[in-house]
């Protein structure tokens, strides 16, 4: 049987692969990627499930899902301007992503599925730090988090559960980690561009940390994320990845919000250890 093993949030802001390059070992980007990455080689897995929200590359305000999962025999990216990050073409596992998709259904989540699919830098940042190689299939699972009306909390909480019982119910033997990549508090070209909503972030923080999970939910409404920035309903990908490891106090935490790496934006980096 399959087994989740890991999970990990993390930041995707595009110019981090250029931050690391030109600081090298010094640069706090560096460390704390290191960090994530030795958690994933540790684990050592065969599958990795990524909770992202598309940055209006594979789909716009004309074909929107809620939620959607990737489910690509391969997919190249990112296709995108004045981005740093390398061009990179990865695997997937469309028997895991189609089995995915179908429990979803069973479960009355009603799923959209895309076998051709554009990778953004919200999905291929993470990636270029944890597994450089990308040689660990992918199944990407989008949540509509740049666009209103967003999905509930409380309802990407649950579809993190059901990936969660998918999970446990694949009769393959696959080592499964999970991602969610976000920020808690960024303005991408809007008149709240450059400041950060340090209140919400520290709340969002500190209710991850504390393992908070129905705090967190009935805090995290619509207007409360985007009030942190047009951007803020990214938290419902990490919100998604605490259902799906059981909702308890994250391994370790570190809020990252200072400048001169993280300008703009308030983010973090997490792991959830998952087996003794």
């Amino acid at each position: 049987m399959a087994k989740l093993v890991l999970g990990l949030g993390a930041p995707h802001t595009p110019h981090f692969p250029t931050v690391a390059k030109e600081q090298g070992k010094s640069s706090r980007v560096t460390m704390l990627f290191k960090r994530l990455h030795a958690e994933l080689e540790a684990s050592k897995p065969d599958l990795i499930l990524v909770y992202t929200s598309d940055h209006f590359v594979s789909f716009f305000f004309d074909n929107m899902p809620t939620f959607c999962v990737g489910a690509f025999d391969a997919a190249e990216g990112p296709r995108e301007l004045s981005r740093s990050t390398p061009h990179y073409r990865v695997t997937g596992h469309p028997p895991f992503a189609h089995a995915l998709f179908e429990y979803g259904l069973e479960c009355g989540f009603d799923l959209a599925a895309a076998e051709e699919l554009v990778l953004d830098h919200s999905l291929l940042v993470p990636l270029h730090f944890l597994t450089p190689k990308m040689n660990i299939p992918i199944v990407p699972i989008y949540i509509r988090g740049l666009a209103e009306p967003l999905p509930k909390a409380d309802r990407c909480f649950k579809l993190g559960e059901m990936v969660r019982r998918q999970i446990d119910r694949w009769p393959g033997a696959e080592r499964i980690a999970v991602v969610a990549s976000g920020s808690f508090s960024l303005e991408v070209g809007g008149p709240k561009m450059g400041w950060i909503d340090y209140e919400w972030f520290d709340f969002v923080v500190e209710r991850i940390r504390q393992g908070n999970t129905a705090d967190l939910l009935r805090r995290a409404t619509t207007r409360r994320m985007v009030s942190a920035g047009n951007t803020g309903g990214e938290l419902l990908d990490w919100i998604a990845l605490l259902g799906t490891v059981g909702g308890g106090a994250a391994t370790f935490i570190e809020p990252d919000s200072q400048p001169p790496e993280s300008p703009r934006d308030a983010h973090a980096y997490a792991a959830w250890r998952l087996e003794a």
